[in-house]
């Protein structure tokens, strides 16, 4: 009976190089970067769909929608290593987005 490790041995995947894994951590730290600023802009967009909704509940779901979107990108930007132009942007979206919020009652 072979071991486990025996049986593994010649079916393991190549260790990646190191530059490798370099290229594959900035392509997640692009992807993830893309991630905060579109959830920004669904953020927003919820905030649009409050601000013109005659429909109370619609109007409230949508303000805690905003506001959990800007709580998570707030929480999530401090794992990203963003270039200039990202951390502008995104700034920037969430500066926007705490001052419509607040507009709507939201208290910070």
């Amino acid at each position: 009976m072979t071991s486990r490790k025996q049986r593994s041995t010649g079916h393991a995947a190549p260790k990646p190089t190191a530059d490798e894994f370099l290229a594959s951590r900035e392509r997640l730290n692009r992807a993830s970067a893309d991630f905060l600023k579109i959830d920004l802009q669904t953020a927003l967009t919820f905030l649009h769909i409050a601000r013109h909704t005659t429909d109370v509940a619609r109007q409230e779901r949508n303000r805690e929608a905003a506001r959990r979107a800007y709580d998570t990108v707030v929480k999530l930007m401090k794992r990203v290593k963003l270039n200039a132009d990202d951390t502008r942007t995104i700034v920037l979206g969430l500066e926007q987005l705490k001052s419509e919020l607040q507009e709507l009652g939201e208290v910070f």
